[in-house]
């Protein structure tokens, strides 16, 4: 009987142990996944000169002699 306590005590344990692995491998490549869309995002704002743009607009740039129409509400 307590060989039959100890092996479901090491066996419940054990299923623990393997949903703790599992759950940290998918928020592993979930992270991996994340971090891989932000390498991107990075290497377009060193290099693309579409996404600098895009960017620059957003916080109010405009090219040289570039008129800008703001909207009247």
């Amino acid at each position: 009987m307590l060989c039959l306590a100890i092996n479901f005590r090491a066996f419940s344990e054990m299923r623990t142990r393997s949903a703790e692995h599992q759950q940290l491998n998918t928020q592993i490549e979930n992270l991996t996944s994340g971090n891989l869309v932000l390498q991107e995002e990075i290497q377009n704002l060193k290099s693309d000169p579409r996404t600098i743009e895009r960017e620059a607009r957003k916080i109010g740039m405009s090219r040289p002699n570039e008129k800008i129409l703001v909207p009247m509400h």
